[in-house]
C-alpha cells in the first residue's frame, strides 16, 4: 500500500470541496490558482461548475492527460487508491473515487485526507 501524504494547497488552507482543483495541481505542478482559473474560465464557458465531471475531463484532456478504465484484478475484484502502484508505474496518476479526486506523486497519495482505502474508479496518466 502507498504511503499517504497530507498536504493542503488551497490558498486560504481551508478544509473544503476543491478535490479536483487540488488533484489537478499536485499532479501537473502547478499553482492552485492557475488550475482554478482555468477550471472557472471553462465554467464560464460551458456552465458545467469547476468541479463537474464534464469541466474536469475536458480539462485534463487538454492538458494531455489520458483517462484510463476502472481497473480490475484477475478474480475481477476493484483496486484501492493504496494500489494504484499494481496498476501503472506512471508516477503522476489523478485517480477518481466516489466523489472525490486524488493524486498519487511518486510513492505516496498526497490529498488532505487518507482515501487509500477506497475503490479505484477511473484513473488518468499524462501522455503528451
Amino acid at each position: 500500500m502507498l504511503k499517504y501524504r497530507k498536504q493542503n494547497v488551497n490558498l486560504k488552507n481551508k478544509v473544503t470541496t476543491d478535490c479536483v482543483v487540488r488533484a489537478i495541481c499536485f499532479a501537473t505542478q502547478r499553482s492552485y490558482k492557475a488550475i482554478a482559473t482555468e477550471l472557472f474560465e471553462n465554467y464560464l464557458k460551458t456552465g458545467y461548475a469547476m468541479n463537474d465531471k464534464k469541466n474536469y475531463e475536458k480539462y485534463l484532456k487538454q492538458l494531455g492527460w489520458v483517462k484510463m478504465r476502472q481497473p480490475r484484478k484477475s478474480d475481477n475484484t476493484k483496486y484501492l487508491v493504496g494500489e494504484i502502484d499494481e496498476v501503472t508505474t506512471h508516477s503522476s496518476v489523478i485517480i477518481s473515487c466516489a466523489h472525490h479526486l486524488t493524486c498519487r506523486i511518486n510513492d505516496e497519495i498526497v490529498d488532505i485526507w487518507d482515501c487509500r482505502r477506497k475503490t479505484i474508479g477511473n484513473y488518468w496518466i499524462y501522455r503528451k
